[in-house]
Order: C-alpha cells, then sequence, then structure tokens
C-alpha cells in the first residue's frame, strides 16, 4: 500500500503566505486532525481487561484505563517549519503499548496501535489535505474580510 498526498506543493505556497506564527498553528493543528483518525481506530482496538488493576505508580485503575489514557501530541519543529503528532498512551498506561502491543516471553503480542494507524494511513492523508485547505481558505476569507 502507498498513500500520497497531492498539492504538497500548493499548500505548502498557500501556508507560507500565511505568515510564520499563523502558518505553524494551522499546521500543527492540521496534523493533529488528521491523527484523529487513527486515535478513534486505536481506541476501537485497544484490549481492554476485565478488572481493575495497579499501575506502575501504586494507583488503582479500572478497565479501559489504557484507551482512557489514549491521545495525540503535536511538535513544531521551528528549525524546518514541520509539524509532528505522536499518537500514543500516557507514561502510566505505557504498559499497554509495550507489553501488549509487542508482547512478552510470557504473553503473546496482541497489536492494537500500529494495525489501526497503518488501516488508517489513506483516511489520514486524505484529512490533512482537507483540513489544511479549509484551514488555508477559512484564513483567506477572514483576512479578505478585514481588509475591505
Amino acid at each position: 500500500m502507498s498513500s500520497r498526498l497531492e498539492g504538497v506543493a500548493e499548500l505548502t505556497a498557500k501556508f507560507t503566505d500565511l505568515g510564520v506564527k499563523v502558518a505553524a498553528r494551522e499546521l500543527r493543528g492540521s496534523v493533529k486532525a488528521a491523527l484523529e483518525v487513527a486515535l478513534h481506530a486505536a481506541r476501537s482496538r485497544i484490549p481492554i481487561g476485565t478488572q481493575a488493576h495497579t499501575t506502575y505508580r501504586g494507583r488503582l485503575v479500572s478497565p479501559g484505563f489504557a484507551a482512557q489514557s489514549l491521545h495525540i501530541e503535536t511538535k513544531l519543529d521551528k528549525r524546518t517549519g514541520s509539524a509532528v503528532a505522536f499518537l500514543g498512551v500516557t507514561a502510566e498506561a505505557f504498559y499497554a503499548l509495550q507489553f501488549v502491543e509487542l508482547g512478552t516471553s510470557k504473553m503473546p503480542a496482541q497489536p492494537w496501535l500500529r494495525p489501526a494507524f497503518v488501516a488508517s494511513e489513506d483516511a489520514m492523508l486524505q484529512d490533512l489535505a482537507t483540513e489544511m485547505r479549509k484551514r488555508v481558505e477559512r484564513i483567506a476569507k477572514k483576512r479578505a474580510r478585514a481588509g475591505r
């Protein structure tokens, strides 16, 4: 499977025209919005136990704790102007990734995050393009109204 995002040069030029701060904020927002597809897919695939358990910090949590802790973080590289989004769980729920996703010598792997991400790849790219276009158009309209 090969995913490709069409019109990158055109969108990049439009984002550049917005100005550095606005473009950075909108790019981060676009990347985060696109990753929402994978977030929902991961939430639907994550194995959920049936009993409460204690985290490594000693806190008693209910089944589904890892699913509830799934979140998206975004970072902007100011040097390159690129935005990156990460999908994962909080530090306290990292066992869901480390042991359940990858398995151990005593427990087989039960992959849920990687398959969710792979299955969502094409939709994420399409959502990224759509989100970027919407944001550029919204800001252009706003600026046009202010310039009148």
